[in-house]
């Protein structure tokens, strides 16, 4: 009985996950080729999920740096050392430059009424 259920929510977990990697794939194309379009329809769904997951993706250039200086470090001198460089640099611009993009349609789409 119980591993019918684990396995019934295993499955229905991995379907919710399919369904929200596609929507989510789908909606960073649409904001390449029409943010303003693609942030209203998000508007009027109140797809709160995704709206969560196109937010983190500003945050993802900074995640990515961080997860590979980690492994990195923890592979090249067995503890992780503080002083950043070039590509710390490289990572905050873009995610700098990925903000202002989301955050300038987002306000044009707030705006209107």
């Amino acid at each position: 009985m119980i591993k019918k259920r684990v396995k019934n929510l295993l499955k229905l977990g991995s379907l919710i996950g399919i369904r929200q990697g596609y929507f989510l794939g789908r909606n960073w194309y649409e904001l390449m080729r029409e943010p303003y379009l693609t942030l209203n329809s998000l508007k009027e769904s109140r797809d709160k999920s995704q709206i969560f997951l196109i937010s983190l993706t500003a945050l993802s250039p900074l995640f990515l740096y961080i997860i590979a200086r980690v492994v990195y470090d923890l592979i090249r001198y067995g503890s992780l050392i503080m002083i950043t460089g070039k590509g710390f640099q490289i990572a905050i611009w873009a995610q700098g430059l990925i903000l202002l993009y989301l955050g300038y349609w987002t306000i044009i789409v707030l705006r209107e009424k």
